[in-house]
């Protein structure tokens, strides 16, 4: 695993950025996030609960792409108004994905099941809000551009500092989700041996589990586990290693 951080990129299109005269055209206002996911919620319920984990780190996903989508535009375009537009409507972009991925968590956060259910819950959405709060200070960043056009130093330091925040952030949320996935395992049933090895879900409600991480991340098998494997697709590979793994579901 490694800290997929994209600090050179940025500062290379904060070279071309700090020679726009204005930012005033590409602040946009912000609108509210259209979240849209089809989950029953049960906050007494550890797979739904797991499932609910599982919809959030789709959204992660897809704030992860538009820091790619960035990229990729950044290679193709050169006009310095152009890629500020760009930049600040893909970090508004994840900010969206980000808040939705909270919003699946939040009403989990009141479960009865405060040891794991809402513990987790309150530490992964805090996970997500504070990802939307780094790209806060990313997006006055951008408004700001003019007034920090001879600062180079200043704007290194803040977009380095914000890298190294959310790649806490993503050790933040492997934690959350080895926590969520140890809440999988029965408590109340030991081998012989004395150790636990069945799950309180049943082989359905793991394979709907494994079929809906699968439909977000299609090469987390092939991917996930190898060296260099970003924090988001290895954050996946746990989820593929737990729930493909030699526990027993709750009805064999």
């Amino acid at each position: 695993m490694t800290q997929n951080v994209r600090t050179v990129p940025l500062l290379v299109a904060f070279s071309l950025l700090a020679s726009a005269a204005t930012t005033a055209k590409a602040d946009a206002g912000q609108t509210e996030p259209s979240c849209l996911y089809l989950h029953e919620t049960r906050t007494d319920s550890k797979y739904a609960f797991t499932q609910a984990s599982l919809i959030a780190l789709s959204y992660a996903r897809s704030a992860w792409k538009e820091a790619e989508a960035f990229e990729a535009e950044r290679k193709a375009e050169s006009n310095p108004q152009t890629l500020l537009i760009a930049m600040m409507r893909h970090t508004k972009s994840a900010s969206e994905s980000y808040a939705c991925a909270e919003t699946v968590l939040e009403p989990y956060k009141k479960s009865a099941d405060q040891r794991m259910i809402g513990f987790t819950a309150d530490l992964a959405a805090g996970i997500y809000r504070r990802h939307r709060r780094l790209n806060d200070q990313f997006l006055d960043l951008l408004r700001n551009l003019p007034d920090l056009s001879d600062q180079p130093t200043k704007r290194a330091d803040t977009i380095s500092t914000i890298e190294v925040e959310r790649g806490k952030l993503w050790n933040d949320l492997i934690k959350a989700t080895t926590l969520t996935l140890l809440g999988l395992v029965d408590q109340s049933k030991t081998s012989k041996d004395g150790t636990l090895q069945t799950l309180v879900i049943t082989k359905a409600e793991r394979k709907e589990l494994l079929d809906r991480l699968l439909r977000a991340f299609p090469e987390v098998k092939a991917q996930g586990h190898k060296p260099g494997a970003s924090d988001l697709m290895f954050i996946a590979s746990l989820y593929d290693q737990f729930l493909a793994g030699q526990y027993k579901s709750a009805d064999e």
